[in-house]
Order: C-alpha cells, then sequence, then structure tokens
C-alpha cells in the first residue's frame, strides 16, 4: 500500500469546566461558544470542550501537532468565550484565551486566590442550585448600600477555621450560593466522649468577606477575571454560625438582604 498523502489534525483550543464543589470536571448541560463567530466547542469523553475548526484558524487546525508546530503556529487568533448552562446550576461566564493552545487551557487570571487555581475554567454555584449531599449551603441576597441595587456579580468568600476559603459569585440580582464541605468535629473518629456535641448539634463559626466593584456597563454575561478582580468590599456580616444540616442565609440584622459597600 502507498500512502499517497497524510493529513494531521490538531484541536485549537480545549477547555475543561471544573467544579472545585466536588472536584469533577462538568459538560453535561453546558455549553462553550466562540462569540466573534458563534462555533460551539464539542464535548468529549474525557470531560473537555474541543475546538476543531475556527474561522481564520485552518492553517493551524491542520497542523501537525508536533514541537515545531507548537514552537510557531501557522495561525493565531485572540478568542472571547462564553460557557453557559442551559440546567441551571451553574453561573454563565465570559473569558478570553488564545487559539491554537497545547494542553488543556487554564484560566488563571492575575488576581485569582490560589484556592482557585483549577485544572481548567472554574465554575459558580448558581442560587437555584440542589445542594449535593453532604455540603453545607450558605445563601445571601448581597445589596449595594450606597446605590440602593443588588450587588450583581460581587463575590462572597467564607471561610470555616484552619480550612481554605471558598467564594460564591452572585447572579446579577445579587443571589448568591456557597457550597463548601462541613469542617471536622471535634471528635472524628470512634464514638464521642460523653461531653461531647452530637453532630447534629455541632457548629462552626464562619468568617465572611466580600469583593464589589459596581459596574458602570453591566453585561449580561459577567467576564470572568473582571468578577475575580474586584476590590474587597465592606460587608454587613464578617462571621456567622454554621449548624450541621441547616442550610445558613446571611442577612443585615432586621433586614432581608446582606448589605455591601463598594470601596
Amino acid at each position: 500500500m502507498t500512502v499517497l498523502e497524510r493529513i494531521t489534525r490538531t484541536a485549537l483550543l480545549g477547555v475543561r469546566p471544573w467544579d472545585a464543589t466536588t472536584g469533577r470536571a462538568v459538560t453535561e448541560g453546558l455549553t462553550l461558544t466562540e462569540l466573534g463567530h458563534g462555533v460551539r466547542a464539542i464535548p468529549n469523553r474525557s470531560g473537555v470542550f474541543a475546538f476543531h475548526d475556527l474561522p481564520g484558524l485552518r492553517a493551524s487546525s491542520f497542523g501537525a501537532g508536533d514541537d515545531v508546530f507548537w514552537a510557531s503556529p501557522p495561525a493565531h487568533a485572540q478568542l472571547t468565550l462564553e460557557l453557559a448552562d442551559e440546567l441551571g446550576r451553574y453561573l454563565s461566564v465570559r473569558f478570553d484565551a488564545e487559539a491554537p493552545a497545547r494542553g488543556v487551557f487554564r484560566e488563571i487570571c492575575p488576581s485569582s486566590p490560589p484556592e482557585l487555581d483549577v485544572p481548567g475554567v472554574p465554575l459558580f454555584s448558581a442560587p437555584g442550585r440542589i445542594v449535593p449531599g453532604g455540603l453545607a449551603a450558605v445563601r445571601a441576597d448581597l445589596w449595594d448600600s450606597t446605590a440602593d441595587t443588588p450587588a450583581a456579580f460581587a463575590v462572597l468568600e467564607v471561610t470555616a477555621g484552619p480550612e481554605a476559603t471558598v467564594r460564591g459569585v452572585a447572579d446579577e440580582q445579587g443571589r448568591v450560593l456557597v457550597l463548601l464541605p462541613y469542617p471536622e468535629p471535634p471528635w472524628q473518629t470512634g464514638s464521642p466522649p460523653p461531653t461531647a456535641v452530637a453532630l447534629s448539634e455541632q457548629t462552626w463559626t464562619l468568617g465572611l468577606a466580600a469583593r464589589y466593584a459596581p459596574d458602570p456597563d453591566p453585561q449580561p454575561t459577567p467576564d470572568l477575571c473582571a468578577v475575580l478582580a474586584q476590590p474587597p468590599a465592606t460587608v454587613a456580616l464578617t462571621t456567622a454560625t454554621l449548624t450541621f444540616g441547616q442550610p445558613l442565609t446571611l442577612r443585615t440584622p432586621g433586614q432581608s438582604v446582606l448589605h455591601l459597600t463598594a470601596p
């Protein structure tokens, strides 16, 4: 058999949406769209969305994919992508990426805290998400005290003892859901001593903080890095008590919302 022609294809960009709450990649129910031309990526069985063809990048999509190719791809472009959830579990976000890119793309914003260094693009829970079993739920309606409007796309930071800080992003109405594992109780193995508090009555003190900067020209889908880069805001509560098995809703005393003040 004589080989007359050999054709190779190289994926231009691979994006893995990552749910840090469950520690896994998610593609089911999600869409990833390149906004310039409306091209949608195709998910694979490894939890990665792949772009194989994009306008203006045909020369790179048929590249060899070897070291020589990656040293100088024949065509490249800066893309703006939108990640959306048709099932309503996660907030929609926009982010930028350059294609072609070798390996799985990781969104590491310049201001991202270490806890958000995930093997892909971080997903943030929508307020209507069903809480997975075994996790604590902290909710709030964040309110801009100065503008007297919902604090759209503000970030709520929750810290439980020595555990890492967990972050949630509010939707356009200021509603936020933060999901976090329960901290370890004082007793961890075996039967608790007679003076121990039952797990169902166990409580923990949470530390609270927020990041927020009003956007004078808000977009329906926020830019991920811009959201994470918001400066620290003043929040009406700095601590709250979490009880095992009970959802926690944060409110300014005497109010139905949690007030924030932008710096």
